[in-house]
């Protein structure tokens, strides 16, 4: 047996023994609880009969021919030490005790108004208890006491509680302890005969194991190109590569896709008369996924075929990839700008330069560099989305409330479009989301609306459903509108349906991209169509 595995078959042998300690421990505890109430049940009888023989006599009230009568009652019961003894219920006093009179005198001085059995059968007419005869003998006994108010007195009996608890349980440790031995010994041949397997056995149930939940499809074929094993991933991403239901797995090294790597083992690993290769690489794109092939050649000649779906990697290298040029291409414009403004003033100051034309430069440099904090700002937006897609700050927002502020904001620019706003909002519309986010998806919406949609144009929002879970909004203009071939993709990044408007007008292309994230960020949706009558309408739900 392998040393990992003895490590983790010895803990489990510990493991089994506590479970059986722990059964042994729980039928040692009923047993014990049984005997418990076969006790309490066998002395209140005890306590009854007393009672329906003194009713039967007549007698209500102690006395010294109720002792004798008591004495001989009991009597029978002697062998089982059975004690009998009378309590007033007013003072707690000793009344009779079938004990006392065989010479332990000392019982009967004693007051017993404190016994817990006393107290509860003065309260609930029954208790019991178990405690200790005397500090002098040690022995325990199992008290029950009894209370009828037609009697001035308490009936309360007892009997050694070991000889019960000696005699009722011990047949029952003793199966439990052979039970015990038999479960040790099972699992001593079941180490044993897991030790005569073998170390290779157990590894190589361990590696399939580990091939068969792999991420990756993988498979094993011998020198003469016969499967040994495939999981079921390799099977699955087979199928899709060839178009077929292969009747076999180890038929895939003939579909044309693999052509290289079939080339590659029928060569032994030599490729165009050069140096002996062990591993080869290819990747092959099928209806819109791509999957990178790798073959691992032995020195057997066996070898080992992986197949991996990348193609959500290579989508997100494109759109890296995307990003980064888009990224550049923005950022060269003003700064080109910048620089050819700059470069116009340090070659022309001051004698060929007038200070009409040098603040004209200077103006021209200073919108650029916003149009570049504009950028800068709105890509930190989006990454700070991205970063924190599980991580907004919730607290209750007005939406309302919002929307007031950011029109109150932009009503210059307003006034200078000849635009007006038509807000159908409820006076309160509250939500729990994050407010900074909240406002930039209206910001973001009023500032392309007052940019693109027209002069005289009118902006209409309002709040047209609302459920358990979401509020409906619809943010429309009915100004110049958005061609339908560009509504698909005017929440990418740096997507401009007009780019020489858009950068004369210091769009940096990256608005409505912040408006799609943080929308879903509050665990909505947004689209965007062609306004009734004209115009650009925005649709959107919002988390409540």
């Amino acid at each position: 047996m392998s040393s990992s595995f003895a490590k983790f078959f010895l803990p489990l042998v510990v493991l089994l023994l506590l479970l059986v300690g722990c059964s042994i421990y729980y039928y040692h505890d009923r047993e014990r609880q049984f005997a418990e109430l076969h006790l309490q049940e066998a002395l209140r009888n005890v306590n009854e009969n007393v009672y329906d023989l003194l009713r039967i006599r007549g007698e209500n009230e102690y006395s010294e021919d109720m002792a004798v009568y008591l004495q001989r009652y009991i009597a029978h019961y002697d062998r089982r030490g059975l004690r009998l003894t009378l309590i007033s219920p007013a003072t707690g006093n000793v009344l009779y005790e079938s004990s006392a009179l065989a010479g332990d005198a000392w019982i009967s001085r004693e007051n017993h108004a404190a016994r817990p059995e006393v107290v509860q059968a003065k309260s609930d007419g029954l208790g019991y208890a178990v405690r200790r005869l005397s500090t002098a003998t040690g022995e325990e006994y199992f008290y029950v006491a009894t209370y009828d108010e037609e009697f001035n007195f308490i009936v309360r009996s007892s009997m050694p509680y070991k000889f019960v608890y000696t005699h009722n349980t011990t047949k029952h440790i003793v199966v439990l302890l052979v039970s015990a031995f038999l479960v040790a010994l099972l699992i001593i041949i079941m180490y044993r005969v897991t030790q005569a397997i073998g170390s290779k056995e157990f590894a190589t149930q361990k590696l399939l194991m580990h091939l068969s939940i792999a991420q990756e499809g993988l498979a094993f074929f011998d020198n003469r190109k016969r499967l040994l094993f495939a999981n079921s991933l390799f099977s699955e991403y087979g199928d899709f590569i060839s178009a077929k239901h292969l009747a076999d797995t180890g038929d895939i090294l003939a579909q044309p896709e693999f052509r290289k790597i079939k080339r590659f083992i029928d060569n032994d690993g030599y490729l165009n008369n050069t140096t002996r290769e062990s591993t080869i690489h290819d990747k092959v794109d099928v209806s819109g996924r791509t999957f990178s092939l790798r073959c691992v050649l032995f020195k057997d000649g066996s070898f080992e075929v992986s197949i991996n779906d990348i193609t959500r990697a290579e989508e997100q290298n494109r759109i890296e990839r995307q990003l980064t040029q888009n990224v550049a291409h923005e950022f060269k414009t003003p700064v080109c700008s910048i620089q050819g403004y700059l470069e116009t003033i340090l070659e022309n100051y001051p004698a060929n330069l007038t200070a009409e034309q040098m603040m004209h430069f200077l103006q021209r440099c200073h919108s650029q560099s916003n149009r570049l904090n504009a950028l800068v700002q709105d890509m930190q937006s989006l990454n700070n989305m991205n970063d924190t897609l599980q991580k907004i700050n919730k607290e209750q927002v007005d939406i309302a409330q919002v929307v007031g502020g950011i029109q109150q904001e932009i009503d210059n620019k307003l006034a200078e479009q000849r635009m007006s706003v038509h807000n159908k909002l409820p006076a309160q519309l509250l939500l729990m989301g994050d407010a900074g986010k909240i406002y930039s998806i209206f910001r973001n919406l009023f500032d392309n609306a007052v940019a693109y949609a027209g002069q005289g144009s009118v902006i209409t929002i309002s709040c047209f459903r609302s459920d358990a879970q979401y509020y409906y909004f619809s943010f429309r203009d009915n100004g110049a509108g958005v061609p339908q071939e560009h509504l698909p993709r005017i929440f990418e990044r740096f997507y401009r349906v007009d780019k020489g408007r858009s950068r004369k007008l210091g769009g940096t292309g990256l608005g409505l991209a912040i408006v799609k994230n943080a929308v879903a960020l509050h665990g909505g949706t947004i689209s965007a169509r062609e306004a009734q009558g004209g115009g650009l309408e925005f649709v959107f739900k919002l988390r409540r």
